[in-house]
């Protein structure tokens, strides 16, 4: 499941053969009171008239189908290369929630209703008639880790990196981790952490810990909730303002909305600061990236969005190549280091964050070496990755630190330095 060896060649001419494909397709926005319809005349403000403080910002890449059957609350921030789809049934997205980059959310049935105060992280998806932190108890909850007991009263709902919800209920004060699975059917109580990777297809799974597909919220579950809705509130207000000020400011290659964690500033390529709204994917901020403005031309397929609006820099080598639907993103206060030769498999994401080290987020930073291949669906978030090596299809390094030439394979979570190893059951 986890062996070291040297990357073979054809394992790295498969990630960087990914060609680029198909082509965006923007629908626009209208309003009225504290919702609104993202039809065509507000987009990508929506209410167009509303106050910076409490308007709702749609990237301009978003992708929205059948807007008059979509209602968003105030303050919702959807990412680059969100997908909402409400052709066959509504979708609702209460006040202070955000849909992260290449999010898909496709309604039928009775349609999806989220919450408010809901993280839906970079490339989860949402289909079915599902319903997301709309219900469910504030505590009091027990800590696993320290004992003690707690509530969360204006509660929160995560859905991290890569996860699935399918026909399901997930309740308010609950995660669903990264590359996990919520099936038809099943409803994820309050105070309930899905463990990464697992798939949850009934609802004694997703209540006995003794399965263990589950675990019990924690304080420290909820503090990072809270930070992640702080910044997305203020990501509505900044890139609402930066569209205000000129509506090609949130297109392309592009500044940064200046917030209370991030300096704003434009990407530097090739050594030059660059700004470029007519460019297909959106990059985003204090990123240097050493490939020349036409060589990324080539290099980068669709649908990519390199985000340094949150952490920041982002320091970038040459690229090998680069699929459609990647993702990079880092924690306030965080940096991402990416070596030279490597090759982004289709939706891999990279995220910037510290290693928890004695439960403490002071470890090393997230970074990534020279020739390294990541495959389509990989994530690697607080993990440092030796030259060299590959992360396979449908993998996660978290919290680690991989030498180099090691090779994760396919459908592997890696946590904690080994730790923990353990399947993606779906």
């Amino acid at each position: 499941m986890f062996l070291a060896r040297t990357i073979s060649s054809a394992l790295t001419a498969i990630i960087l053969a990914f060609a680029i494909s198909t082509q965006i397709h923007i629908q626009s926005a209208l309003a009225s009171g504290g919702t609104c319809n993202p039809t065509a005349n507000n987009l990508p403000i929506c209410p167009s008239t509303v106050l910076s403080e409490s308007a709702s910002f749609l990237d301009p890449t978003a992708i929205i189908t059948n807007p008059t059957n979509i209602i968003l609350g105030e303050k919702v921030f959807v990412a680059p290369f969100a997908e909402l789809n409400a052709t066959n049934a509504p979708i609702r997205i209460d006040a202070d929630s955000n849909v992260q980059d290449q999010v898909k959310i496709t309604a039928s049935g009775t349609g999806v209703e989220i919450g408010p105060r809901v993280i839906m992280a970079h490339m989860a998806t949402i289909k079915g008639a599902a319903k997301i932190g709309t219900q469910g108890f504030t505590g009091p909850f027990t800590d696993p880790v320290t004992y003690t007991q707690f509530s969360n009263t204006i509660p929160e709902t995560f859905l991290a990196f890569n996860c699935e919800i399918d026909g399901a209920i997930v309740e308010r004060n609950t995660v669903v981790n990264f590359l996990a699975r919520v099936g038809p059917g099943v409803t994820l109580p309050a105070g309930k952490v899905v463990l990464p990777g697992k798939n949850i297809t009934t609802n004694l799974q997703a209540t006995s810990g003794s399965l263990g597909k589950v675990a019990n919220l924690t304080q420290a579950d909820v503090a990072l909730m809270e930070g992640i809705i702080e910044v997305n509130e203020a990501f509505a207000k900044g890139y609402t303002e930066l569209a205000r000020a000129d509506l090609s400011n949130v297109k392309g290659i592009n500044y940064a909305p200046v917030t209370f964690f991030n300096s704003g500033g434009l990407p530097q390529i090739g050594g030059s600061p660059t700004r470029d709204p007519n460019f297909r994917n959106r990059i985003i901020g204090n990123i240097v990236l050493q490939d020349s403005l036409a060589t990324l031309g080539n290099k980068l397929a669709n649908r990519i969005s390199l985000r340094a609006d949150e952490g920041e820099p982002f320091n970038v080598g040459q690229i090998a190549g680069m699929a459609n639907d990647v993702v990079f993103h880092a924690l306030e206060t965080t940096s991402l280091t990416l070596g030279n030769g490597i090759g982004y498999g289709p939706r891999a994401l990279v995220h910037g964050g510290r290693q928890v080290v004695n439960g403490v987020a002071n470890g090393a930073e997230t970074s990534i070496g020279d020739a390294v291949g990541l495959a389509p669906n990989s994530v690697i978030f607080r993990s440092v990755i030796g030259n060299r090596s590959a992360v396979g299809q449908r993998s996660a390094v978290f919290n680690s630190t991989l030498a180099p030439r090691t090779h994760v394979g396919s459908r592997v979570i890696y946590a904690d330095n080994g730790s923990l190893i353990s399947s993606v059951e779906w």
